[in-house]
């Protein structure tokens, strides 16, 4: 399971938020971002590629998450903003100079310190791009003020694919040799066992309501359920920071989540709903109206 963390620390009179999150497979990177309200100051992004890829330690992943969090913070609390972001900075114009990717970025290790307690919450980058959802009255959505050019998160990168379908050239038939018949007359679906999410009930969502977001997730052409898929249920907005419930299917593979909607009155806002098994995701985006 994909696994995180999100801490407020105060220095200097001002309260820096640090998240930072296991990106999961086939990723393979832990991402770190500090932020002063809506704002990026600072980044850091490390890969796992060094443990094995058959049947991945999890356990070792989320240690590597915490102490990569821990060190931020502690450098935060140290006053050493400034060298994250030289840090940040140094690490953006290595990645324009060499278009090959990095593997690992330079490790900022503070003076050992002892281990900061911190709330395991799975967390999300905030948006930059437009949300690629329909809307009816679409608001523009201001650029994000960001130090460094890091990878936004896959809700924003993920292509949109339309249904397509590849014809031959017209040909003319002659009236006697065209029958009516029915639309599915001798037609078979191609079956498959793709994952497949479904919303039920009112899919109107806005800011403050206090809503339950109800889910049930099938595979394949079949729709067979599926028990025990991990459920992500985030809240994304360009005036407020990013929050995220989580749940598990139950046997019928039902999934209820209850939450609290951010309250905004400007920029933009979605829910991102995403569902995985057995190493494949899914997702569904819905548009969050200002209230």
């Amino acid at each position: 399971m994909i696994a995180g963390f999100n801490t407020d620390i105060e220095f200097d009179g001002v309260v820096y938020h640090v998240q930072t999150e296991d990106k999961g497979l086939p990723s393979r990177k832990i991402i770190s971002l500090v932020y002063d309200g809506g704002t990026i100051l600072a980044s850091k992004r490390t890969n796992y590629e060094d443990l094995p890829t058959g049947a991945l330690d999890e356990t070792a992943v989320a240690e590597r998450v915490q102490k990569q969090h821990t060190l931020i913070c502690a450098a935060i609390r140290a006053g050493r903003l400034e060298d994250l972001k030289a840090m940040t900075a140094k690490a953006s114009a290595a990645r324009s100079a060499d278009p090959a990717p990095i593997h690992h970025e330079a490790a900022i290790v503070p003076t050992p310190i002892a281990r900061v307690e911190t709330q395991r919450i799975i967390t999300i980058l905030p948006p930059d791009d437009p949300i690629l959802s329909p809307v009816d009255d679409p608001i523009e959505l201001p650029d994000a003020v960001v130090t460094e050019d890091f990878e936004v998160d896959e809700f924003f990168d993920a292509p949109i694919f339309e249904d397509f379908e590849i014809i031959e050239d017209d040909i003319l038939l002659p009236a006697d040799a065209v029958a009516v018949v029915s639309e599915l007359s001798g037609k078979e679906r191609p079956a498959n066992q793709k994952l497949s999410i479904e919303l039920l009930g009112d899919a109107k969502f806005k800011g403050g309501d206090r809503i339950t977001v109800s889910l049930m997730i099938c595979r394949g052409t079949e729709r067979k359920v599926v028990a025990d898929a991990q459920i992500m249920v985030k809240v994304l907005g360009s005036s407020f920071r990013p929050v995220i419930f989580h749940a598990k299917t139950d046997t019928n593979g039902m999934a209820s989540v209850h939450l609290q909607m951010p309250r905004f009155s400007s920029g933009r806002a979605a829910l991102l709903l995403r569902a995985s098994h057995n190493g494949e995701e899914i997702e569904l985006r819905r548009v969050v109206l200002p209230g």
